[in-house]
Protein backbone atom coordinates (compact mmCIF):
# COMPACT_ATOMS: atom_id res chain seq x y z
CA UNK A 1 0.00 0.00 0.00
CA UNK A 2 2.58 2.34 1.35
CA UNK A 3 5.32 1.59 -1.89
CA UNK A 4 2.34 1.61 -4.27
CA UNK A 5 1.91 5.59 -3.09
CA UNK A 6 4.91 6.15 -2.92
CA UNK A 7 5.71 5.24 -6.73
CA UNK A 8 2.77 6.67 -7.77
CA UNK A 9 4.41 9.87 -6.21
CA UNK A 10 7.99 9.59 -7.58
CA UNK A 11 6.13 8.77 -11.05
CA UNK A 12 7.90 11.34 -13.16
CA UNK A 13 10.33 12.63 -10.92
CA UNK A 14 14.19 12.77 -11.22
CA UNK A 15 14.95 10.25 -8.62
CA UNK A 16 18.99 9.68 -7.13
CA UNK A 17 22.32 9.84 -8.92
CA UNK A 18 25.66 9.72 -7.94
CA UNK A 19 25.19 13.53 -7.96
CA UNK A 20 22.93 13.03 -4.91
CA UNK A 21 24.96 10.72 -3.33
CA UNK A 22 27.90 12.51 -3.49
CA UNK A 23 26.13 16.06 -1.86
CA UNK A 24 24.57 13.79 0.83
CA UNK A 25 27.96 12.47 1.98
CA UNK A 26 29.36 16.04 1.79
CA UNK A 27 26.74 17.51 4.06
CA UNK A 28 27.48 14.59 6.44
CA UNK A 29 31.05 15.66 6.26
CA UNK A 30 30.42 19.27 6.17
CA UNK A 31 28.37 18.53 9.11
CA UNK A 32 30.83 16.51 10.64
CA UNK A 33 33.21 19.43 10.91
CA UNK A 34 30.78 21.79 11.76
CA UNK A 35 30.76 19.44 15.33
CA UNK A 36 34.49 19.07 15.86
CA UNK A 37 35.21 22.60 15.28
CA UNK A 38 32.02 24.06 17.09
CA UNK A 39 31.15 26.56 14.29
CA UNK A 40 27.56 26.38 13.66
CA UNK A 41 27.72 28.55 10.26
CA UNK A 42 28.76 24.86 8.55
CA UNK A 43 25.62 23.57 9.96
CA UNK A 44 23.59 25.69 7.78
CA UNK A 45 25.85 24.60 4.76
CA UNK A 46 25.15 20.97 5.40
CA UNK A 47 21.45 21.77 5.65
CA UNK A 48 22.00 23.50 1.91
CA UNK A 49 24.03 20.45 0.50
CA UNK A 50 20.86 18.28 2.25
CA UNK A 51 18.18 20.45 0.67
CA UNK A 52 19.89 20.91 -2.77
CA UNK A 53 19.69 16.70 -3.37
CA UNK A 54 16.41 16.12 -2.16
CA UNK A 55 14.82 19.16 -4.43
CA UNK A 56 16.92 17.11 -7.19
CA UNK A 57 15.68 14.18 -6.35
CA UNK A 58 12.15 14.92 -6.24
CA UNK A 59 12.07 17.30 -9.12
CA UNK A 60 10.14 17.23 -12.63
CA UNK A 61 12.38 18.85 -14.37
CA UNK A 62 14.47 15.68 -15.56
CA UNK A 63 16.16 17.96 -18.80
CA UNK A 64 17.81 20.19 -16.51
CA UNK A 65 19.21 17.97 -13.62
CA UNK A 66 20.47 15.46 -16.62
CA UNK A 67 22.24 18.82 -17.46
CA UNK A 68 23.67 19.04 -13.89
CA UNK A 69 24.32 15.77 -13.65
CA UNK A 70 26.54 15.59 -17.30
CA UNK A 71 28.19 18.55 -15.61
CA UNK A 72 28.93 16.64 -12.63
CA UNK A 73 30.70 14.13 -14.22
CA UNK A 74 32.63 15.94 -16.31
CA UNK A 75 34.93 16.81 -13.04
CA UNK A 76 33.77 13.43 -11.13
CA UNK A 77 35.22 11.21 -13.91
CA UNK A 78 38.58 12.12 -14.58
CA UNK A 79 39.10 12.24 -10.21
CA UNK A 80 37.41 8.45 -10.20
CA UNK A 81 40.17 7.74 -12.82
CA UNK A 82 42.65 9.21 -11.15
CA UNK A 83 42.21 7.84 -7.95
CA UNK A 84 42.04 4.24 -8.99
CA UNK A 85 44.95 4.16 -10.81
CA UNK A 86 46.92 5.34 -8.39
CA UNK A 87 45.45 2.51 -6.05
CA UNK A 88 46.23 0.68 -8.59
CA UNK A 89 50.13 1.46 -9.03
CA UNK A 90 50.26 1.30 -5.01
CA UNK A 91 48.61 -2.50 -4.98
CA UNK A 92 51.20 -3.21 -7.43
CA UNK A 93 54.28 -0.96 -6.68
CA UNK A 94 56.32 -4.23 -5.73
CA UNK A 95 55.67 -5.87 -8.78
CA UNK A 96 55.49 -3.13 -11.41
CA UNK A 97 57.35 0.52 -11.96
CA UNK A 98 55.02 2.73 -13.28
CA UNK A 99 56.26 5.72 -15.12
CA UNK A 100 55.17 8.16 -17.97
CA UNK A 101 55.81 8.75 -21.84
CA UNK A 102 58.10 11.51 -21.94
CA UNK A 103 56.52 12.24 -25.25
CA UNK A 104 52.55 11.66 -25.46
CA UNK A 105 52.16 11.64 -21.40
CA UNK A 106 50.43 8.23 -21.60
CA UNK A 107 50.89 5.97 -18.24
CA UNK A 108 52.99 3.26 -18.72
CA UNK A 109 54.23 0.16 -16.39
CA UNK A 110 57.25 -2.83 -16.97
CA UNK A 111 57.77 -5.45 -14.49
CA UNK A 112 60.23 -4.38 -11.37
CA UNK A 113 63.84 -5.84 -11.83
CA UNK A 114 64.52 -5.63 -14.92
CA UNK A 115 67.47 -3.16 -14.83
CA UNK A 116 67.53 -0.54 -17.40
CA UNK A 117 65.05 -1.51 -20.62
CA UNK A 118 63.77 -0.16 -23.82
CA UNK A 119 60.25 0.63 -23.93
CA UNK A 120 58.21 1.77 -26.36
CA UNK A 121 55.17 3.90 -26.61
CA UNK A 122 52.15 1.93 -27.06
CA UNK A 123 50.27 5.94 -28.44
CA UNK A 124 53.22 7.13 -29.78
CA UNK A 125 55.60 4.70 -30.42
CA UNK A 126 58.48 6.50 -29.41
CA UNK A 127 61.21 4.55 -27.38
CA UNK A 128 63.23 5.42 -24.48
CA UNK A 129 64.85 3.89 -21.97
CA UNK A 130 63.86 3.05 -18.50
CA UNK A 131 65.34 1.87 -14.98
CA UNK A 132 63.13 -0.63 -13.33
Amino acid sequence: MFLEKLRRFMYGRYGTDTLNLVLLIAGLVVAFIAQLTRFWPLTFVAYALYIYAIFRMLSRNTAQRQKEYYSFLKVWTPLQKWFRIRKTAFRERKQYKYFKCPNCRQQLRAPRGRGKIRVTCQRCRKEFNQKT
